[in-house]
């Protein structure tokens, strides 16, 4: 009796764990801390989305403000807040696509304008890419030079324009006030593409259709692509002050097999088998980090602003909706829709874009 006193004592009364039950609870332990992660990560991750949609909000404020100073005028228009640097080699805008350095000086952004040298021109890019107010917090993604100044690796240019909306309609680089455009595609167009502008049409808001349909600017990722005609091409940039097709700042919307911002030919339907989805580089506010390469339509998630200054979280199907992108009045051809485009608004043959 009196050893066993002895003993309750020492223990404190209660029985020791054994090593049995110590290793059930360790594995009680990790099974709670691996069904929680995932969870505090897709809380994270949508955080960060409804975070990075607030912050998209003044882009479009700032393209309107630039619309009332400038004739209605789309920001990022080469004709328009690119000209400058199209006649002088200088300014807020670091390529004639470019319509954040116009942005930042509307928006008192301490940056230095270039002065049209290489040096300045890359080390704005770089000052512009990298601002906390043009850079997407989910926006993880490095861009290498591919050409015009380089700027060397840095931050891929987080959100990019709809191109079709930035021409200006001309037969040739000298009506459209732009001499030395030898080419369509750069500064101008001559109704070549699938897209067919209106034959009135210029880059100005009043004649887009109803702004509140119409994409200004979203999460992007240019250049970028799994196509498999052209195989894997990892986020870079093209610098150059007259670059065409949209340089590093614009492109064709999503519903085009042509699109190196916002490539969807790893979605089903779509016919790409590769190993990477281009989705992830544009389409990254999943809630899930790793969403699965070749993951059904709209699994894939992307931040939009539209012209009349409201912004809305898309799935990848549903930001390849034409109608969001060119003007109204537009004609449409089917051959280079992604299939899943097709079938999902049941499009056969040439159509009108809507208001």
């Amino acid at each position: 009796m009196h050893a066993r006193r002895i003993r309750n004592r020492r223990t404190g009364g209660r029985a020791a764990f054994t090593l049995i039950e110590l290793l059930v609870v360790i594995s009680i332990i990790s099974l709670l801390i691996s069904l929680l992660l995932p969870a505090l990560s897709g809380a994270r991750r949508s955080g960060q989305r409804v975070a990075c949609l607030a912050a998209t909000k003044p882009l479009a404020q700032a393209s309107a403000a630039y619309g009332v100073d400038n004739e209605d005028w789309i920001i990022g228009a080469p004709g328009g807040s690119g000209a400058q640097l199209a006649t002088t080699g200088g300014g807020p805008a670091v390529q004639r696509w470019d319509f954040m350095g116009p942005m930042a000086s509307m928006l008192g952004i301490s940056l230095a304008e270039s002065d049209g040298s290489s040096l300045a021109m890359a080390q704005r890019f770089n000052d512009i890419r990298t601002n906390p107010a043009f850079l997407c917090r989910s926006n993880n993604f490095l861009s290498n030079h591919f050409s015009g100044p380089n700027a060397g690796t840095n931050r891929m240019v987080s959100y990019n324009t709809a191109r079709y909306q930035l021409f200006i309609r001309a037969g040739d680089g000298a009506e459209a006030g732009f001499p030395g455009d030898q080419a369509p595609g750069t500064s101008w167009y001559n109704n070549t593409h699938e897209e067919r502008l209106p034959s009135d049409w210029k880059p100005v808001v009043s004649r887009i259709g109803v702004p509140a349909n119409k994409i200004f600017c979203g999460d992007g990722s240019r250049y970028s692509t799994a196509n498999s005609s052209e195989g894997i091409t990892l986020p870079d940039y093209d610098l150059s002050p007259n670059a065409s097709w949209g340089g590093a700042f614009s492109d064709v919307g999503p519903y085009s097999t042509f699109t190196r911002s916002w490539d969807r030919a790893r979605a089903p339907m779509n016919g790409y088998p590769g190993k990477i989805d281009g989705r992830s580089f544009g389409f990254r506010h999943s809630t899930s980090a790793s969403v699965a390469v070749g993951a059904k339509a709209d699994a894939y998630k992307g931040n939009f602003v539209f012209h009349d200054g409201h912004a809305e979280t898309l799935g990848d199907l549903q930001a390849a909706n034409p109608h969001l992108w060119l003007p109204q009045g537009t004609m449409l051809g089917p051959a280079a829709l992604f299939p899943d485009v097709r079938a999902h608004w049941n499009i056969t043959d040439t159509f009108r874009i809507g208001s």
